[in-house]
């Protein structure tokens, strides 16, 4: 009888151990030990505004900032994107478990507070790369605190999972925020403001498009299919778009929000490595014929990464220039989806127009129209049997360029 209660209780002190043992092991992924994955922090300054060097922080790190500082949001208090749904219409709920960026900036970092920076450049493995304003993570004002997610709808992260080791979470915010993979956070100090344009050239009247050949995936399988615009760079190089490589660019789509139920204009920032390997997208061959793709123009790339693509753009802003895609500007602004739209409300988008400013339309073939800021006011952009021209009293001529003057 001795022996059986001692057997009884041996075994008990056995189950003791192992559950929690067997519990730790499930949080680690069956055994994925990625405490040195590292993420980057570059461009932080201290409260004085002085320059820190970069900083990488270990998975271990966040995960014992996570045993004093947790962030969790279960069932009952779960986090959403703002513009993502389901097929009915209802936001997708998240569970998420991490560490506030903010507290890390506090308890492993010399760096000032989140409100000191204006910018964030997001980086993933897999190289997304996605730039975000105050306005997103500033939580002081309009934005969210950010959270690296190391647990996401109950699976912990790790290199190999699709999410990665590490998510950027930002609630109530735009899902092409949520970074998946993320290893790498670039800081600025600089506020990013949209440019304010003096010229803009109209997506329609440019000529000589060319292809390449990227991947999509149809079936659960990778196939080539060619794409058909403008390389960026070229616009570049041809001095259709005036950028350095400090310059960022402002990216502005009119496209359906399918949280709103409703079409918005939607804005995005990237930095100059990006933009330049991009493309405005118009065509895609398929099954031997071009057409048109179905939320033309896309400002995609050989290279981009899935999520980063902008479909449905209105225009690219980089410096004092743009390039305007005016249907979309006629599907924006026009009353009634009609064939006319006001030119003030295009530059007002475009933080063009100045009281004082005169402005030149000139066309593909170099027909001139001077408008002064007083006529820009009853000035419109018609479309006609497929041609956009402005309209001044009875004065007319094609647009190829607007230019503040």
């Amino acid at each position: 009888m001795k022996k059986k209660s001692l057997l009884i209780l041996f075994i008990a002190l056995v189950l003791i151990v192992a559950i929690p043992f067997s519990l730790i092991a499930c949080n680690k992924d069956e055994g994925v030990n990625d405490d040195d994955y590292t993420l980057v922090l570059s461009g932080l300054v201290d409260k004085n505004g002085n320059e820190l060097e970069d900083i990488s922080v270990t998975k271990a790190q966040l995960r014992q900032l996570f045993e004093t500082k947790p962030v969790v949001h279960g069932s009952d208090d779960p986090v959403y994107a703002s513009d993502k749904t389901d097929d009915d219409g209802n936001p997708i709920a998240h569970t998420v478990k991490g560490v506030y960026l903010e507290d890390v900036l506090a308890a492993l970092t010399d760096s000032a507070g989140i409100e000191a920076y204006g910018t964030m450049t997001l980086n993933a493995t897999d190289g997304y790369v996605t730039v975000i304003t105050e306005e997103i993570f500033n939580s002081s004002g309009r934005g969210s605190k950010m959270i690296l997610a190391l647990e996401y709808d109950g699976v912990t992260l790790n290199p190999d999972e699709k999410s990665g080791a590490i998510r950027a979470v930002f609630p109530d915010q735009i899902a092409n925020a949520w970074v998946k993979k993320l290893n790498k956070i670039e800081f600025s100090t600089e506020l990013l403001k949209a440019p304010a344009i003096t010229k803009f050239t109209a997506l329609e009247s440019l000529t000589g498009d060319e292809s390449y050949v990227g991947k999509v995936q149809l079936g659960g399988e990778e196939v080539s299919r060619t794409y058909y615009g403008y390389p960026i760079a070229g616009l570049i190089e041809s001095g259709v778009l005036d950028a350095k490589e400090t310059d960022k660019m402002h990216c502005v789509a009119w496209d359906y929000n399918s949280a709103a139920n409703k079409f918005e204009e939607y804005s995005a920032w990237t930095k100059y490595e990006v933009y330049n390997g991009g493309w405005l997208l118009l065509k895609e061959e398929v099954d031997g014929q071009i057409i048109d793709l179905d939320r033309r123009p896309e400002f995609d790339g050989p290279d981009f990464s899935s999520g980063m693509t902008v479909k449905n753009v209105l225009s690219l802003s980089v410096y004092n220039n743009a390039i305007v895609c005016l249907e979309k500007a006629r599907i924006r602004f026009a009353e009634n989806n009609g064939n006319e739209f006001a030119l003030r409300k295009l530059l007002d988008l475009l933080n063009m127009y100045d009281k004082d400013d005169d402005y030149i339309v000139t066309s593909p073939s170099g027909d001139t129209l001077t408008l002064t800021a007083e006529k820009v006011k009853t000035a419109v952009i018609a479309k006609e049997n497929g041609t956009f021209v402005v309209k001044s009293g009875l004065s007319a001529v094609e647009v190829a360029t607007v230019e503040k003057k």
